[in-house]
């Protein structure tokens, strides 16, 4: 044990695949002393400790802490001494070792007009008095650039981009694969599904360390944009113990795969941004990969199908499921149908309406909860007492490359987007991989890995909790969480007459947080159509750029 939410070995020897419980490792965070296992993850060891609140918020002070991995972590960390161009980066990505010492990224508040006023004045006064003059930093050399040429370029090793490459395997074709994470297979590993008579996360690894072998796979790069031609810009996190130190990568090739598939949706009540509220496959990774459960008793609120997996992997790991509230009105999939076999509490036709939190422990105590369809008593909330609160809100496509970029198939871009669910990213991804293949006219052979998988049923509506937030629910009900923008700010600006959704996006500033908008996927396009507005937002930014990141990249051209 290394605090109070890791799980004890009984728990079974799925859970912690990825840590030695007889190694531990200290560390500090925040100049707090902590310990963990050899194989947690910052962002893991944190939470099996019991740290509830990792950060506040610059613009509004609230607490936060982890609610999503990767990418989508919108609540990023820094190692201490490390000031790269990228060295914010989620807890998830840090592999801890002894006496690191990491920090959470200390953003500067938005800034006043007295502030502003006070700035002018000084400025006016040093132009007049014979003032010091500012030391100022020395430039920071621009970030080294690589440029490269191959085939195929495949973004994506999960499920969909493994199958592309399968795909490509026999064609004789240059492939390389661009991961954005330190550690390739994306969330294969937090599904129970055979492909090819292997382990799905067996599978993925196979192929993964087949490419790394080959030195054909980039672990560490974010692509941040496909240029026409067609060509792939990433920056590399070249150092896993300095992340902030970056390279600036350029791959041209003859066609691109695009499998960077889905990200989970967080849902939308009142206070849904405070610690202990937890996305679905962020504490299915925790619990499989780490052993650390989100708290001791877990309420779950889906409108998917995985939030029952999440619920099974918690009930199986003994953590105490008080509930799963499903906002669908009857659900019939095979997971479905393993959590009531389980025995799991169900109640279906439910959603969250709010959360207790207790200021002082930095975590919440309770999930208020109601029936959506009921009338009257019916639809009163109830409170389930809970220090967590899992939710997952359904899948929207990590599109904002291709909607980017304007490339179609005819200009060598293809896109594995079918579904969210294990067979449909594979039968996607091999897809694409043969349409890649095709474009550049080299024999491809059409037998696609077979894969044994439960089906998921279709998302509940996003409308579902929309369509309950009342008007005071709406001011704490966060639908861009990194820019802190409610649901009640995109009702007033729609109501201000903001001319279409570019427009309003500008106006709200939408995606101006450090995740860019990420780990809200696209809660934003659904709060502008229940607030009347047409059209939807712009798409998500693929990244913050410096202007040495810039620069670099424009010595590329």
């Amino acid at each position: 044990m290394s605090g109070p939410f890791r799980l004890p070995p009984s728990a079974g020897a799925r859970f912690g695949t990825r840590i030695d419980r007889d190694e531990p490792v200290g560390f500090r965070f925040a100049g707090r002393a902590l310990s963990g296992l050899y194989g947690d993850t910052l962002a893991s060891a944190l939470l099996a400790s019991g740290a509830p609140r990792w950060a506040t918020s610059p613009t509004l002070g609230r607490p936060r802490a982890l609610a999503a991995l990767g990418l989508e972590d919108h609540v990023p960390v820094m190692i201490e001494d490390d000031s790269g161009d990228w060295a914010a980066i989620s807890g998830d990505e840090i592999v801890i070792r002894e006496g690191m010492a990491a920090r959470p990224v200390r953003l500067a508040p938005k800034t006043s007009v007295r502030g502003m006023i006070r700035g002018v004045a000084i400025e006016r006064l040093r132009r007049v008095l014979p003032l010091p003059r500012m030391r100022l930093p020395a430039p920071r050399p621009l970030p080294s650039t690589i440029e490269e040429t191959c085939d195929v370029v495949v973004i994506g090793s999960g499920a969909a981009g493994v199958a592309a490459v399968t795909a490509l395997r026999r064609t004789g074709l240059h492939v390389v694969i661009v991961e954005a994470s330190r550690r390739p297979c994306g969330t294969s590993d937090l599904f129970d599904a055979v492909v090819a008579e292997r382990a799905l996360g067996d599978w993925t690894a196979r192929a993964a360390a087949a490419f790394a072998d080959r030195d054909a796979l980039r672990l560490g790069a974010t692509v941040i944009d496909i240029e026409p031609g067609p060509a792939v810009v990433a920056i590399e996190r070249s150092d896993p113990r300095r992340p902030g130190e970056v390279v600036v990568r350029r791959i041209s090739a003859g066609a691109v795969v695009l499998a960077t598939g889905f990200r989970e949706r967080p849902l939308v009540f009142r206070d849904n941004d405070r610690p202990g509220i937890i996305g679905s496959q962020a504490a299915r990774a925790l619990l499989r990969r780490h052993a650390v459960a989100p708290g001791e008793k877990v309420v779950v609120a889906t409108l998917s199908d995985d939030g029952y997996r999440t619920a099974v992997d918690l009930k199986e790991a003994g953590v105490s499921v008080e509930m799963t509230l499903d906002a669908r009105d009857a659900p019939q999939g095979g997971i479905v149908d393993e959590a009531k076999a389980l025995g799991l509490p169900l109640a279906f036709s439910s959603v969250v309406t709010g959360v207790d939190y207790d200021e002082g422990a930095g975590r919440i105590t309770g999930v208020r909860a109601a029936n959506r369809l009921g009338d009257g008593a019916a639809a009163a909330a109830r409170s389930i007492e809970a220090d967590a609160l899992v939710v997952a809100g359904g899948f929207a496509a990590r599109d904002e490359l291709a909607r980017r970029s304007g490339l179609r198939p005819e200009h060598g871009l293809f896109t594995a987007f079918a579904g969210s669910g294990v067979a449909d990213a594979i039968a996607s991804g091999w897809r694409a991989g043969l349409a890649a293949a095709n474009h550049l006219f080299a024999a491809t052979e059409d037998q696609q890995p077979v894969v044994d998988a439960l089906s998921d049923e279709a998302d509940g509506p996003v409308a579902a909790y929309l369509a309950r937030l009342g008007a005071e629910d709406a001011d704490s009900a966060f639908v861009d969480f990194g820019a802190e923008i409610t649901a009640s700010d995109i009702g007033s600006a729609v109501a201000l007459g903001a001319d279409g959704p570019e427009a309003l996006s500008r106006l709200l500033g939408l995606g101006s947080g450090l995740d860019c908008g990420r780990f809200s996927a696209d809660l934003p396009s659904h709060a502008f159509a229940a607030a009347g507005a047409r059209g939807a937002p712009a798409p998500l930014k693929t990244a913050r750029l410096t202007l040495g990141l810039l620069a670099a990249r424009a010595t590329l051209r």
